[in-house]
């Protein structure tokens, strides 16, 4: 295997799986930052894991971050709705 290859391969072992990584986020308005500030975003996670992403990489973590924001969302939305109906019981 060529050095290019071997530091490819092991890049990818040190990437996490993204759905994973964001679901330990429970903050909306930090992953609405993190969202809305995608450069500094990216960056910071190529300092995390000490690698560069590629596009493909990129795009494949900010679609699981947006996902994250709208199960977040969503989550939101029914608690609210759970709180008002509980208000006119």
């Amino acid at each position: 295997m060529g050095m290019a290859a071997e530091r490819k391969s092991k890049q990818k072992r040190h990437l996490p799986n993204w759905n994973k990584y964001w679901s330990n986020f429970t903050d909306l308005d930090l992953l609405r930052y993190k969202s809305s500030n995608l450069d500094e975003t990216l960056e910071l996670l190529e300092k995390e894991f000490a690698t560069k992403l590629m596009s493909g990489e990129q795009m494949q973590l900010i679609t699981e971050l947006e996902d994250r924001i709208s199960e977040l969302e969503r989550i939101e939305r029914e608690e609210k709705r759970s709180v008002q109906g509980s208000l006119f019981e």
